[in-house]
């Protein structure tokens, strides 16, 4: 019973002989911007996995199941084409290569009982700090969740035509605020739905907005394919709430600003977690090679097996020219301790202005064998800098005493009023470096220079039946051209 219908996953273009049970998500006109001109009906499809495509009925066709097609029910649907975007479409509603076509020989059959449940809708989430991005490319409408900041909502009547009218407010991910504007009847049916919410605080889904940008800022607003959730009863509310629970956790965690006496103390808690200390630089080891292999594929380090670059980790195949990125290995100090950190490859990019290559090919600063330490990397001492870093579960079981730094600021930009006591009172104490029981790095010598290298979507999660939450009350829920 259950192998009758296809997953939205499997057809393809080779036949026309499909059969499907999917959930008909959103459904919306198709209508030509210029002419005003019907052109056919736009749904988008979820099937029992949470997988969407997009489906598409021509005008020729659609008195056949105008009648028969409501958003949000259940149908069977068999005998219809499957194709493949040619890469140049705008405003795709789903992250999905293929699309469907009705014609003469679909049939469509609605289900009143349903063999397995399908859920009511489907999400791909887009980060808000991705919008820039997804304004440039213009090929994807997009879903977002975010709180909504209701102190920020306002209302605009057009005085010369009461319809025009158009609603704003912003929306917080946890990471990045963006500004959404909803126009004439769905703003108002936003404004309506709000108003008979009941929670003080209200996450919203937008599902299939179009990123626009007005006087170079951008913001959300409202397509033909948009449909609005408040306080969905879905599992990606649950998630969002998580989220936001633990960046307003990391974001604490990161306003203190720890001694090396208090990273060395910290507890499982602190695993996998960022904290900040303000450090002096005491010394640059050059025993430690300043650079590591890395496999171009996966990023993982890389070493030579029988005279060749391996990756012996996820790609397990040979690298003919390995990437190189900095690994610089450091004595840093502050009032109450010493602490050995690593360098991270983007933070040095960005302060020495320079790549791993552009200093291995300089003879000034490896010399003619390239056995020499740069001198540029020397730069890095007896400076203070306030270091973010990552600890792991090997720092806190004390298995491994070097640490590795995820950012490197300038103190003077981001110390504040966070300074540690120690350091504005204390002597400057001088310290001798403790043992470190593991191999930072394996020594420069046995890592001869090498030369220079080159350098699916995101799965539908959801697959938890759920009932609706409140729908954006659109007029095109339902088949009707007029």
């Amino acid at each position: 019973m259950f192998n009758q219908f296809h997953s939205l996953l499997e057809i393809g273009t080779e036949r026309s002989e499909w059969s499907i049970s999917v959930r008909v998500q959103a459904l919306w006109k198709s209508i030509n911007r210029t002419t005003n001109e019907f052109r056919g009906y736009n749904m988008v499809l979820t099937d029992v996995q949470g997988c969407r495509i997009h489906a598409f009925i021509m005008d020729k066709v659609s008195d056949k199941f105008e009648s028969l097609i409501e958003e949000g029910d259940v149908y069977h649907i068999s005998n219809f084409k499957v194709k493949k975007y040619e890469g140049k479409e705008q405003n795709r509603v789903v992250r999905n290569e293929k699309h469907i076509f009705f014609d003469y020989q679909t049939k469509l059959k609605k289900m009143t009982e349903e063999l397995f449940t399908i859920p009511p809708y489907a999400f791909d989430f887009f980060p808000l700090q991705e919008m820039e991005k997804i304004f440039n490319d213009n090929y994807f409408l997009v879903d977002v969740i975010g709180k909504l900041e209701q102190s920020a909502l306002s209302t605009y009547v057009s005085k010369e035509d009461s319809k025009k009218t158009n609603v704003k407010f912003k929306i917080f991910d946890g990471s990045a605020q963006m500004n959404v504007t909803f126009f004439n009847l769905f703003g108002e049916s936003f404004e309506k739905a709000l108003k008979a919410m009941a929670e003080a605080e209200v996450v919203i889904v937008i599902a299939c907005a179009k990123v626009n940008k007005y006087e170079g800022e951008l913001y959300l607003t409202n397509y033909p394919a948009t449909r609005f959730y408040l306080n969905p009863k879905h599992y990606s509310l649950i998630e969002f709430e998580n989220s936001i629970t633990r960046k307003k956790a990391e974001e604490q965690l990161l306003s203190k600003m720890f001694t090396i006496a208090e990273i060395k103390n910290l507890t499982d808690t602190h695993i996998q977690k960022d904290v900040r200390c303000s450090v002096k630089v005491k010394k640059v080891e050059e025993q430690y090679n300043w650079y590591e292999n890395c496999c171009p594929g996966c990023g993982e380090e890389v070493n030579k097996v029988e005279g060749r670059f391996r990756c012996t980790t996820e790609c397990k195949r040979n690298i003919p020219w390995p990437d190189k990125r900095f690994r610089l290995t450091t004595v840093c100090s502050d009032a109450s301790g010493i602490l050995a950190i690593i360098f991270p490859d983007d933070e040095i990019q960005r302060i020495i202005g320079k790549e791993v290559f552009d200093i291995e090919n300089d003879e000034s600063q490896v010399g003619a064998d390239g056995s020499t330490f740069p001198p540029l990397l020397k730069q890095f001492e007896k400076r203070d800098y306030i270091v973010t870093i990552t600890i792991s579960a090997l720092n806190i079981n004390k298995t491994c005493k070097v640490y590795k730094a995820k950012k490197l600021d300038n103190p003077e930009e981001n110390l504040g009023e966070n300074e540690p006591a120690e350091l504005k009172s204390a002597e400057t104490v001088d310290h001798t470096m403790e043992t470190v029981s593991e191999t930072v790095a394996e020594p420069r010598t046995s890592s001869p220079p090498t030369e220079k290298s080159s350098n699916r979507p995101r799965g539908i999660k959801n697959k938890i039946p759920v009932k609706c939450g409140i729908l954006a009350e659109t007029p095109n829920t339902k088949m009707k051209k007029s």
